[in-house]
């Protein structure tokens, strides 16, 4: 019995000697996938993501930083987003496959 609790305590050892060497990172730099995709709209004027290639539809919960300036429509094939006022928001919405996708949204 207390050569067992000896080998557990030497495996801890063992375990937090390598964590301490080698910490893990919970993200890398990331890609430059991972940066949000420019988007540049008129006011009024609509964006599709679905058709732009950049995330698999169906989309769903979207979601804009600044209402005032974009907002998430229905449109005929899907999920879109809408220019309201001029300005620059951050506008996301979930893949039907993967992560969120990141629109940076300047409305002109």
């Amino acid at each position: 019995m207390r050569r067992r609790a000896y080998l557990a305590v030497i495996a801890l050892v063992i375990a937090g000697a390598f964590a301490m060497i080698h910490p893990a990172h919970a993200q890398d730099a990331g890609s430059p996938d991972d940066a949000p995709y420019p988007v540049v709209l008129g006011v009024g004027e609509t964006f599709d993501p679905c058709n732009s290639g950049n995330i698999v539809c169906p989309a769903r919960v979207p979601i804009c930083d600044d209402p005032k300036v974009a907002v998430p429509v229905d449109t005929p094939d899907g999920l879109g987003f809408q220019g309201v006022a001029p300005g620059t928001t951050l506008c996301s919405a979930a893949s039907a496959v993967g992560p969120r996708r990141i629109f940076r949204i300047t409305v002109r």
